[in-house]
């Protein structure tokens, strides 16, 4: 399948699932992809402009050559700019907003399958620094970083395009080495001090934000589970995240409910008690707060979509 057939394919689970909250491309995307690049200008002019929350088995690699717009990955809500460098690990959330369709740069996706297949083994992929969920997943990169960038993505471009012996292969190593070269990049850039971008302690909220999110919001319990006053938790958030701990696990809960509401038939009291919430009225109010519409009726604006 060539590009353009394969971005038809994601425009069209876009379109037909943008009321899920968050689309799980795994369960919506009838056609499995392994590994996907393209130029950043046409998925923008195809999608135009417009990536809605999802959630997906692979990982990304991209590069804004030239962007302005908005970014969510997981936690991080971040500007677009030129010459930024972004990552994303499986299965995290993720939404794009463009100001212009006027970008350029590359966009890059492969799953673990991809790299087995290729007999490559996995610690490669999974265990890079890069990909680890509380990593901010961006970084602006030099004029020698940014060429280096560029030339391996024409490289993967080029051999992408060929029907040479064992293509998969050489592309599977020229993902390894922009994956090595990545974690170089983002390394290098926290110990000169021109970002922070690890922070074990954030590692671990988001950890226990994932085990916890559906019975414990009281950012209290999260500081006393790592020892930490809840004041500087504030802060590490908010140097990393963009967001107080508070925020963190209220958008948590809120992607967890718009996702139930739009992916299960059970009632808005079950997905309540299931969030932890024994109050259905607390529940509406806290949803209504986040997301400017009652759960009653976002669920039925998504019913009629469809």
């Amino acid at each position: 399948m060539n590009d353009t057939a394969i971005l038809e394919k994601y425009k069209e689970v876009f379109q037909r699932f943008s009321k899920d909250g968050v689309i799980d491309m795994d369960k919506r995307l009838k056609y499995k992809f392994s590994f996907t690049i393209h130029r950043l200008e046409n998925v923008i002019q195809q999608l135009n402009g417009v990536v809605p929350p999802n959630r997906q088995s692979v990982y990304y690699i991209t590069f804004f050559k030239r962007g302005a717009g908005e970014k969510q990955v997981g936690l991080f809500r971040f500007p677009i700019a030129n010459n930024t460098l972004l990552l994303i690990p499986q299965r995290v959330i993720h939404s794009t907003r463009y100001k212009s369709l006027k970008c350029s740069g590359y966009v890059l996706s492969f799953n673990i399958d991809f790299f087995l297949n290729n007999a490559f083994p996995k610690q490669h992929v999974v265990n890079k620094k890069v990909f680890q969920s509380s990593l901010r997943p961006y970084l602006s990169v030099s004029a020698a970083q940014r060429k280096k960038v560029e030339t391996i993505f024409e490289c993967i471009l080029a051999e992408n395009a060929t029907g040479q012996l064992a293509k998969d292969e050489m592309v599977a190593i020229k993902i390894l080495e922009l994956l090595i070269l990545c974690d170089r990049f983002f390394t290098d850039a926290e110990a000169l001090g021109h970002a922070t971008i690890y922070n074990p302690t954030v590692e671990k909220f988001h950890d226990l934000i994932e085990e916890n999110f559906t019975k414990v919001r009281s950012v209290q319990f999260y500081a006393d589970k790592m020892n930490v006053h809840p004041g500087h938790l504030n802060f590490l958030m908010k140097t990393h995240n963009g967001l107080n701990a508070k925020k963190a696990i209220d958008n948590r809960i809120l992607l967890e409910a718009k996702y139930l509401l739009t992916n299960s038939s059970e009632s808005i009291k079950e997905i309540a008690d299931q969030l932890g919430f024994s109050d259905v009225n607390y529940f509406s109010s806290f949803f209504r707060k986040m997301a400017q519409v009652s759960p009653r009726v976002y669920r039925e604006e998504v019913v009629t979509i469809r």
